[in-house]
């Protein structure tokens, strides 16, 4: 193998563990941080995408495990959302063709930005008890499951689940970057157990993507193995740090992530558009 191919393998295995270690504290696997990297290395945007939602697989399955440990994740939102989400995402995967995508993710990329902001702003607010529980209030008529109504709670989680899943399938990304948010606004989840919970559903989604690229030969092993691996180290890390912070850090910490998912995909709308 030539000095230039190691070197490049080292870059790629480097950046795996960074991402992996910021995508394992804060519930997101930030595959779209990661895609430019892989598609530098790949000769076709599917063998990207493909390789690319490997990766994250691997990533959320490690920080999901350590998550688990730390009791950082709600089960029954975790199954709920996973089996809606991969409904909704492969229903989605067939519509993609009929939808421009450049302004999919410059809606997406709207919304994350707002949910940034929401965080970022909520963390300096005072701090009220959170509950690992769904939610269970009347903040709006959308969402107004009675108390004790597990139903209408489980309706709540089921909604969510699958249009995050529906979008992520139209735009090809596991898109943790609207769910987990939701999870902390709409379901008021504590911060953490919503970290933890949005990494095991996208654990499920992304395994069940990569199946797919795997049978398509969308995946370029190498890489694959390179970046998933350190990914896995990076995520598995990154969960340990989890707890240390406090609700509104955590919280504030999240917002700025969002923000560079944000930037990332209103960049791969410039790309779209302008083949920049």
């Amino acid at each position: 193998m030539a000095f230039n191919e190691i070197t490049y393998l080292f870059a790629y295995a480097i950046s795996g563990l960074l991402i992996g270690f910021v995508g394992g504290m804060v519930g997101l696997v930030l595959g779209v941080v990661r895609f430019p990297i892989v598609l530098g290395a790949e000769t076709t945007a599917s063998v990207a995408a493909g390789t690319n939602l490997g990766i994250s697989a691997l990533g959320s399955i490690s920080g999901a495990i350590k998550h688990y440990r730390q009791n950082n994740v709600d089960f029954q939102i975790f199954v709920i959302m996973a089996i809606t989400g991969a409904i909704g995402a492969f229903i989605g995967s067939f519509l993609t063709g009929y939808v421009p995508m450049a302004l999919l993710l410059g809606i997406i990329g709207m919304v994350v930005s707002y949910e940034a902001f929401s965080l970022i702003k909520s963390s300096h607010k005072t701090k009220t008890p959170s509950k690992n529980i769904p939610y269970t209030g009347e903040i709006d008529f959308i969402f107004k499951p009675e108390k004790d109504t597990k139903s209408k709670s489980i309706l709540v989680e089921s909604s969510i689940g699958f249009t995050v899943g529906f979008l992520g399938g139209l735009v090809g990304l596991v898109l943790g970057s609207i769910r987990m948010p939701a999870m902390i606004s709409i379901l008021k989840l504590e911060p953490k157990v919503a970290v933890g919970t949005n990494l095991a559903s996208a654990s499920v989604m992304g395994t069940i993507g990569l199946i797919g690229h795997i049978l398509n030969n969308n995946v370029d092993y190498l890489i694959f193995m390179v970046m998933g691996s350190n990914a896995m180290v990076g995520a598995y890390l990154g969960a340990r740090y989890t707890n240390k912070f406090s609700e509104s850090n955590l919280k504030f910490i999240i917002g700025l992530v969002l923000v560079i998912v944000a930037v990332s995909m209103f960049w791969r709308v410039l790309v779209i558009v302008y083949g920049l």
